[in-house]
């Protein structure tokens, strides 16, 4: 009988948990994204985004 409550149980808090891990990474990606790291969301251009990112930065001055 533990067990069926256990998985009920389980089966109850997996979207809540799934949803936390969620916020959570959307909130490191956006704070990534303010560091300028950006290897998390484009791992193949982090180098050349960087590049233009401070070619645009330094052609508004």
């Amino acid at each position: 009988m533990d067990a069926k409550k256990l998985i009920k149980t389980a089966i109850k808090v997996a979207p809540f948990v799934t949803a936390t891990v969620g916020i959570f990474s959307l909130a490191l990606s956006k704070y990534e994204e303010k560091q300028e790291n950006f290897s998390r969301e484009f791992p193949e251009i982090e180098n050349e985004l960087k590049q233009k990112i401070n070619e645009v930065r330094n052609n508004g001055n």
